[in-house]
């Protein structure tokens, strides 16, 4: 999805900012950074935010809660300025799924890669649930509420619904802990991004999912740019090591809490999954130079730094977040974070762990 581009939609007037732009480029934490710079002087925006490369790591983690804050500034110019970047990014997702819903032969031309098939099943989606961090306050809601309003004004309203998931900043976490094994008791849990780590403890009673203690957030290790040859540079066993002490980190919290953790983790993570195989090319794709089964080779390096029986689940972020949704007709979920994280909802969530109507939210001490 983040490689579709607009050209046209005949019969709608395109604003001439999104026409010939990627979704990638109009729909982004560094979309958002590249809106916030051009309205720097508006926003007040803080001086070790307007220099260097505008899509570091820092201004993707940063400069979103920024302009969130900004929306709510007793500053009438410093609020204007939040709401018109709000609403931009609002109507470039709305412009984005007119795009994938009608399938103009203008968009598909520039998108040879996908066959008909692709095109057909944007084209069934009825449920839009949008989540990540860009989404989590207010910013959020303006943003969404402008994708409505311009999707009701071209006519398409009954085909198209556009809403926010629940917890949109850690949704991942709580669609993965569905897909651990019924065995499981208290496991931990979490979801690997190109910005930060979250996770939790994802506590099961009689099969069913009932609560989840998060743990303390990280942030990534390197200070990379999110371009495809971006990660090249990076040696496959600085990312396992990493990941791995990552992880170590959050099994040395749980202990310190006296909790008993099950042998499974499962892990969302930011790369394509098949099987125990990474693909693509980002950061932690960069694994499978040192073994196709990731899951194995992350299992190995944590028993061999720590006293516990491992066995590692790996599963795609945008499909974690949309188990969330599981059970819903022709939905899908989008996660708006450093890129478009895409998850097509399951129609049946038969197989999936479920979720109790009174699960606990509670943070870890630790």
């Amino acid at each position: 999805m983040n490689r579709v581009r607009i050209v046209d939609l005949p019969g709608i007037e395109v604003d001439k900012e999104v026409v010939g732009e990627q979704a990638y480029h109009l729909l982004s934490a560094p979309a958002l950074v590249r809106y916030a710079l051009a309205q720097a002087d508006a926003l007040i925006l803080p001086a070790q935010y307007r220099t260097g490369d505008p899509d570091r790591f820092e201004l993707r983690r940063d400069c979103p809660l920024f302009v969130d804050a900004c929306l709510q500034n007793p500053n009438n110019t410093v609020r204007k300025a939040a709401d018109d970047i709000a609403r931009r990014l609002g109507r470039n997702l709305g412009f984005i799924l007119l795009t994938l819903h009608r399938g103009d032969p203008e968009n598909r031309q520039v998108r040879p890669d996908w066959t008909a098939r692709e095109w057909a099943r944007w084209h069934r989606i009825r449920e839009v649930h949008i989540g990540g961090g860009i989404v989590s306050g207010i910013l959020g809601d303006r943003l969404i509420h402008t994708a409505r309003e311009l999707i009701a004004s071209a006519g398409y309203a009954n085909y198209l619904n556009v809403t926010k998931s629940p917890l949109p900043r850690s949704m991942a976490v709580l669609g993965a802990s569905r897909y651990l094994p019924p065995y499981t008791h208290n496991a931990l849990c979490l979801d690997i991004g190109q910005t930060s780590i979250k996770a939790a403890i994802a506590q099961y009673e009689e099969g069913v999912l009932t609560g989840l203690t998060w743990l303390p957030t990280s942030n990534v290790a390197w200070r990379w740019r999110n371009a495809p040859e971006a990660a090249d540079s990076i040696d496959p066993d600085e990312v396992l090591r990493f990941v791995t002490q990552e992880i170590l980190k959050l099994l040395e919290a749980a202990n310190r809490q006296g909790i008993v953790l099950d042998p499974d983790i499962m892990i969302s993570i930011a790369a394509y999954v098949h099987g125990g195989e990474l693909l693509g090319n980002g950061i932690y794709a960069r694994m499978r130079l040192l073994d196709e089964d990731t899951r194995v080779l992350l299992a190995h390096a944590i028993q061999d730094k720590a006293n516990h029986n491992t066995v590692v689940h790996l599963i795609h972020d945008g499909t974690a977040a949309a188990a969330v949704h599981a059970g819903e007709k022709d939905a899908v979920v989008l996660v708006l974070g450093t890129a478009i994280g895409v998850g097509f909802v399951p129609e049946s969530a038969l197989m999936l762990r479920p979720i109790s109507p009174d699960v606990r939210y509670q943070q870890s001490v630790a």
